[in-house]
């Protein structure tokens, strides 16, 4: 059974914390990150409910990447959450039905969010979030409009950069991605981009390994070689920084705030 106290919140307030966050979170994308609220745009971007306030620097150094490249885009007056959570749910617990109420979930509210892009006139759906893409990719052949993860745009913008660092470069596994859509995120856009910036030096690890499983997470830990670690995965970065936090001064980053690095020229 799926959590009918969230699907109320998400229903009032477009996003999983209600609507009593709702204003708190647009007054953080567009006061704090950076963020624009246009009439008219070609991306209609989905910023997440959660990852404005996980992922803070990340978004407001994707922010100005997208000011940088004069990307034509918007967020929407009240975006909905994409039923990433229920999904998740339904991995963990496999109870009978809860993946077609998923799907009828966020249908609905893809559907909801899809309303405000056409009348933007937005052709293209732009998610930061991994799990809004996965989500998103279930009805990608049902409508016209693109849906690109956020990594894939930068991989059509960014043209090279530098930046001087070593660092561990950890894909993370997408397991409940792979089960659900028999796919994985566009991580070669990833890799593309990071291999753009002169001076970075990776060392990738541990892709078959889960970061949200203690067992795994475990053995995931000792093949780490350096102090900073490059995710593109928000959810990685949240386990990561949990488990490494009693460690060292180890550092864990998302792909937007590499790039501004590299393009700004600045150190992180």
């Amino acid at each position: 059974m799926q959590n009918e106290n969230m699907i109320s919140k998400i229903r009032e307030g477009g996003v999983a914390q209600g609507a009593e966050h709702a204003e708190e979170r647009k007054r953080l994308l567009t006061e704090d990150l950076g963020y624009r609220t246009a009439e008219k745009a070609e991306y209609a971007l989905i910023a997440s409910c959660f990852n404005p306030l996980l992922e803070p620097q990340d978004m407001k150094a994707f922010a100005k990447l997208l000011e940088y490249y004069k990307v034509d885009y918007t967020l929407l007056p009240k975006e909905y959450c994409c039923g990433d959570p229920f999904y998740l749910h339904y991995v963990n617990d496999k109870h009978e039905g809860d993946l077609e109420q998923a799907d009828e979930l966020s249908k609905e509210f893809f559907e909801e969010n899809l309303k405000q892009a056409r009348n933007a006139d937005a052709t293209k759906i732009l998610a930061y979030c991994a799990g809004c893409d996965m989500a998103f990719q279930r009805f990608s052949d049902s409508v016209p409009e693109e849906i690109m993860w956020h990594p894939t745009l930068l991989a059509q913008l960014f043209q090279g950069g530098k930046l001087e660092l070593e660092a561990d470069f950890y894909p993370g596994c997408h397991r409940y991605r792979q089960e659900l859509n028999n796919s994985l995120p566009d991580l070669d856009a990833v890799r593309t981009v990071l291999s753009k910036i002169e001076g970075l030096e990776l060392t990738e690890f541990g892709s078959e390994l889960c970061c949200m499983k203690p067992d795994e997470l475990e053995s995931l830990v000792p093949l780490i070689k350096h102090k900073t670690i490059i995710t593109p995965c928000s959810g990685c970065t949240l386990f990561l920084r949990k488990a490494l936090a009693e460690q060292g001064d180890y550092r864990v980053f998302m792909l937007s705030e590499v790039v501004w690095a590299a393009v700004d020229g600045h150190p992180l």
